[in-house]
């Protein structure tokens, strides 16, 4: 309380000023204004009405602030952590369905070596920030992750950076607004793990951690100064992808996807039939246009990915991967793509494959039976039905998170 700090220190605090400030602000606005001394229980409804009036001017100061340039740090910090594959078959074995080949011993270690991660970047945190809120990621929801959040700190590997991600700003499509990611690799790969330095019989790789700049093995050094604002020079702002699907009867809207997103069929054995259009964002066809288009597909279903994602499953699957990772182009490619005889060969394969500016997007008109999208992985779908479309575009939020790549 105001009036408390400055009996306390015998003068006007910083706390005071500010309280001042906010009451004038608020009485430009409402042009009323309660004495405290004067409040009765009669005026308490009015009294809690000019309390909320201050609260909104204060969020809204802090939204105006520019994160970016700011010298005093973090102090509102979210922790995200991963639940670890033991931690899940630990209760599929309590249900008694957990796989008999399982190697216990080494999920054990494993999650060991997670938790001993969370425990050091929430002692960090605590020590540096002045708020710090914990949260399993499978707990997540919107209402962690309010404008209050400075700093968004994912404790796992690229999975729980990538599902964090998807809570952070989906609303706006100019600047970026909500916290900055930072992600810590809590169980990196050993050299010793690494493809080609383990037996044939086993396959010891974790987390790649592409997405994460800190460690287990640097948190102590990295995250400290990450809160206090030292290492914002490091922050990138990252495109990401705008996904709508439309049905016969409703539009959902998708969390934007940071790295990539699959359209195919549940089954990864059954075609997925669908029709491709790279359309104009204003819905205006030009025949003059090449970048516009539309054939029909018989695949195993369609990626479209980020810059970010480039190098992911996008690089796998044959595509580009030496694409700047400032860019607001999509990629995109048909997987085993089936042409037909009276196909035309040449356009197809070429089409096939490419990139959509930010003046384009992709449609996909669904032709089977059903189907799904994937957004940044198998844990975050919807499925689709005939005849529903999806749009894709780069105009979804950007994300500020910490990253190592220059």
């Amino acid at each position: 309380h105001p009036r408390r700090e400055q009996h306390r220190s015998g003068k006007s605090s910083p706390i005071q000023h500010s309280y001042t400030k906010l009451q004038a602000f608020v009485r430009s606005i409402c042009r009323f204004h309660v004495d405290p001394k004067a409040a009765t229980h009669k005026s308490w409804p009015l009294t809690t009405a000019t309390h909320h009036c201050i609260m909104l001017a204060a969020r809204a100061l802090r939204r105006q602030a520019p994160r970016g340039t700011r010298s005093i740090g973090y102090k509102r910090v979210l922790v995200v952590v991963k639940f670890t594959p033991y931690e899940a078959y630990t209760q599929l074995k309590l249900q008694g369905k957990a796989p008999k080949a399982l190697r216990w011993e080494r999920l054990k270690e494993r999650h060991a070596n997670h938790q001993a991660c969370v425990e050091q970047v929430v002692s960090v945190a605590k020590r540096e920030a002045d708020s710090v809120t914990v949260v399993s990621r499978d707990a997540l929801s919107r209402h962690h992750v309010d404008d209050d959040v400075d700093l968004l700190i994912s404790v796992g590997g690229d999975g729980t950076v990538l599902s964090s991600a998807h809570f952070v700003d989906s609303q706006s499509s100019d600047e970026p607004r909500g916290p900055v990611v930072l992600g810590v690799n809590s169980d990196p790969t050993r050299a010793h793990e690494r493809l080609g330095a383990c037996s044939r019989t086993s396959d010891e790789r974790r987390s790649l951690g592409a997405l994460c700049f800190a460690s287990a093995r640097n948190l102590e050094d990295v995250v400290p100064r990450a809160i206090r604002g030292e290492l914002d020079a490091a922050i990138q702002k990252r495109h990401r992808l705008a996904v709508t699907i439309r049905g016969s009867l409703s539009e959902t809207r998708m969390p934007p996807a940071l790295n990539d997103i699959l359209v195919a069929h549940p089954s990864p054995a059954a075609v997925s039939r669908f029709r491709l259009d790279r359309l104009r964002n204003d819905f205006c066809p030009s025949p003059d246009d090449p970048d516009e288009f539309s054939f029909n597909v018989w695949s195993s279903g369609l990626w479209v990915s980020t810059p970010t994602g480039a190098t992911g499953v996008m690089a796998s699957a044959g595509g580009d991967m030496g694409v700047d990772v400032n860019s607001r182009d999509l990629q995109y490619l048909v997987r085993e793509h089936l042409v037909g005889e009276n196909d035309d060969v040449a356009f197809v394969r070429d089409k096939s494959h490419g990139f959509v500016d930010e003046e384009h997007h992709l449609k996909v008109r669904w032709n089977s039976q059903h189907g799904r999208v994937y957004i940044d992985g198998h844990h975050t779908a919807f499925d689709l039905e005939l005849g529903d479309q999806v749009l894709v575009s780069s105009h979804a939020a950007p994300l500020r998170i910490f990253s190592n790549v220059v």
